[in-house]
């Protein structure tokens, strides 16, 4: 097993990296794994009298390690036997010793869990959050009620958050399981039936069979293997692969996985060069492989073909939590934050739920799904939402700003200051949305999944 580096060591390390990176140039789409980017938070005045007291917080975690090496061994296993059978070309070949760089690195960590990358992410994001808020965050009087789904990853970035928070709160309390408000979506039989065989098959089929990314197929396949072996992966003839685009989907999700490894690929003794699957693929090949890949995240966890469909509608035990907490926390006076930790299965729903901007539009053409929804903004590694509530000492006036990805955003709801919204025509906008679901807060929430429908 590889030592781990001292967190100090790493963050000075990723962020040397990170910034290199950033220069370089032509970045490539890499969808639900694109590293996190800091937002700006907005330079609005807060209205006069009030001042920040509560954040309620939901994120994903942090850049991570693949969930499992299956797919990559298969990868490896395949282009070895093309290899002695001597079908690989040039680039082939150079594929071949990528996907050996990234299993040698892979089968060294525990899968899942977090890379040097994903630390920092979560580290950052807390450390921002302490540096904008310390009255709210580092005093210890101020509550920290911490959740997490079980899967270490979301663990892992709980942790690496607090330390960035960097809070000196005698009051923190940490739940690492909590799947009814943030793995919804695993336990309601009628969303993971819609998953396998929902009406969003047919569009996406539609991305699947078109020019531009069979094209991409094809001329990836021929570069990488001799025609004979092109031709039978197109046509789904080896055992590992039997769709047409199943290598192709493959090295792809291989492709995505590498920036994320940067720390360890160079501990490991490897350039970024040695792992760069998207130096194989032109600039318009690699925008068709993750337009058509990022469209199954948009329909299964986004708005999709219907912003009010059950890929949304499974988020409701989340949206009802924010009210819920909100009105306990707004009731008890403390200061504090109540801080999630999930994945992008839990992002995404939720996002569309609360109608954020720039995540809640549907289209009926599926080839233009992209000019409404991008997954790299919105569920992107370390994505996350804060509603961070404002008081006016001596009212029971509250104010809100949502922040998604450390950014200002609108909210479906009228306010004339923006990025503030009046906590009251927020909470009456969600608790009729929620009404409407029945799904008030309050409700038996695992009941509601299991009989949704």
């Amino acid at each position: 097993m590889i030592m781990y580096r001292t967190f100090s060591t790493a963050i000075f390390t990723v962020l040397c990296l990170t910034a290199a990176a950033q220069g370089a140039g032509y970045a490539p789409p890499l969808g639900t794994k694109t590293l996190y980017t800091t937002g700006q938070d907005t330079d609005a005045p807060v209205p006069s009298g009030y001042s920040p007291f509560f954040i309620n917080y939901i994120g994903r975690h942090g850049a991570r390690h693949a969930t499992g090496t299956n797919e990559l061994l298969k990868l490896d296993a395949f282009l070895r036997t093309a290899a002695d059978s001597g079908a690989l070309r040039p680039d082939g070949i150079r594929l071949q010793k990528m996907v050996q760089a990234l299993l040698t690195v892979e089968q060294n960590y525990p899968s899942g869990k977090l890379t040097a990358i994903g630390e920092v992410e979560q580290y950052s994001i807390g450390k921002d959050m302490g540096d904008r808020y310390p009255t709210v965050v580092r005093q210890p009087e101020d509550c920290l009620e911490v959740v997490s789904t079980p899967e270490p990853r979301t663990v892992q970035s709980a942790e690496q958050f607090l330390k960035g928070l960097a809070s000196a709160s005698r009051y923190i309390t940490n739940t690492p399981n909590d799947s009814i408000r943030l793995r919804f979506f695993s336990l309601s039989p009628a969303y993971k039936d819609f998953e396998k065989k929902g009406a969003w098959k047919e569009a996406q089929a539609r991305l699947e069979s078109a020019d531009p990314y069979r094209s991409a197929n094809t001329a990836i396949l021929h570069r990488l293997f001799n025609d004979t072996w092109a031709v039978r992966l197109e046509q789904g003839e080896f055992p590992a692969f039997t769709r047409p685009d199943a290598f192709i989907s493959a090295m792809h999700s291989a492709a995505v996985i590498a920036p994320g490894l940067k720390a360890e690929l160079q501990t490991a003794g490897y350039k970024k060069e040695d792992a760069d699957i998207f130096s194989l693929l032109s600039e318009k090949e690699a925008a068709s492989l993750e337009f058509v890949d990022a469209a199954r995240d948009y329909y299964v966890k986004g708005p999709g073909l219907d912003p009010t469909g059950i890929q949304v509608r499974v988020a409701a035990p989340l949206l009802a939590d924010f009210i819920q907490s909100s009105d306990k926390w707004l009731a008890s006076g403390k200061k504090g934050a109540d801080l999630r930790f999930a994945h992008a299965e839990t992002m995404s729903p939720i996002a569309t739920l609360m109608g954020c901007e720039g995540a809640a539009v549907a289209v009926t053409n599926p080839f233009h799904y992209a000019d409404v929804w991008r997954s790299d903004h919105l569920i992107g590694y370390s994505a996350n939402i804060q509603w961070v509530f404002y008081r006016s000492q001596g009212s029971g006036d509250y104010l809100l700003k949502v922040l998604y990805n450390e950014h200002p955003i609108h909210l479906p709801i009228p306010t004339s200051r923006f990025p503030y919204y009046t906590w009251k025509d927020v909470r009456e906008y969600y608790r009729k949305k929620l009404h409407s679901l029945d799904a008030d807060p309050g409700r038996d929430m695992y009941s509601y999944l299991q009989t949704l429908r």
